[in-house]
């Protein structure tokens, strides 16, 4: 008899709350802004959840941006 595997976990298939997608913005070799599941990462530290983390975010992307447009090569 030919057994069924019924559940994603038996399958060994990873479902997609368990993926881990993170988007990390760097400078040479230093992290300025990384945007995790559990939250935003500006220098490795992580950001409060509070009325500023907006504009933290903001300022070190927009950090990073000016340091890519100024070190990119044409």
């Amino acid at each position: 008899m030919d057994e069924t595997v019924t559940s994603w976990s038996a399958m060994n298939i990873p479902h997609s709350n368990e993926q881990t997608a993170n988007i990390t913005l760097t400078s040479g070799q230093s992290e300025m802004l990384r945007v995790a599941q559990d939250g935003f990462y500006v220098r490795g530290v992580k950001i409060e959840q509070d009325e500023k983390e907006a504009e933290k975010v903001y300022n070190a992307f927009h950090q990073w941006l000016t340091w890519a447009t100024l070190n990119r090569n044409y």
